[in-house]
């Protein structure tokens, strides 16, 4: 009878006790739904503000950003090639440029914007570009403070644009070249989104 009565005592406070755990769960599973609820809450207020996380701080430069410096050592226009019709079907402008990192930090690559102007500030062609050496395998593949890299920026050109042909038949002399930095990818894993001043 003892026996009997233990077993019943312990199925009971078995029961009770896994009504406890059981109750438990749920409002620790209701406790997590109103964190997540919260996080989401203020995800969408930094989103809407545009709050960034430390990893992906933006800088704020005017025009005349030194952050990357550059300069442009030819120009010349490039009309496709049949045999590379494949990968090339359009004529080109294509800019000789050199970019120069300022940070002084490495970087993997640079997001960025190549303009042309006349010297009236119109604006005649524009492509957005990469800088960066990754299949430079001698060197490495990150740009060092102070390092330059050099490279060909080709735009596609458009024959029947007048732009287009304002830029092919200008001397570079002539012509207005700016390159604004985008978004800077560190080489410590780090990154920059650049904004610009008006």
């Amino acid at each position: 009878m003892k026996v009997i009565i233990t077993a019943f005592v312990l199925f009971i406070f078995g029961i009770s006790f896994g009504q406890t755990i059981e109750e438990r769960l749920n409002k620790l599973e209701q406790k997590v739904k109103q964190l997540e609820e919260r996080l989401n809450k203020i995800e969408k207020k930094q989103k809407e503000v545009g709050v960034v996380s430390a990893s992906e701080e933006v800088l704020v430069v005017n025009k005349d950003q030194k952050l990357i410096s550059y300069k442009v050592l030819s120009k010349k226009f490039s009309p496709a090639k049949l045999k590379e019709s494949l990968w090339n079907r359009s004529d080109q402008i294509v800019l000789k440029m050199i970019f120069k990192n300022n940070t002084g930090k490495e970087i993997n690559n640079i997001r960025g914007k190549v303009v042309i102007y006349d010297q009236s500030g119109d604006e005649l062609m524009k492509k957005i570009i990469n800088v960066n050496k990754a299949l430079n395998f001698f060197k490495g593949t990150t740009i060092h403070p102070g390092e330059e890299v050099k490279m060909n920026v080709e735009i596609e050109y458009d024959r029947k644009n007048d732009k287009h042909k304002k830029v092919k038949e200008l001397p570079l002399d002539r012509l207005i070249i700016k390159f604004f930095p985008l978004k800077i990818d560190f080489a410590d894993g780090t990154t920059k989104y650049v904004r610009y001043n008006q």
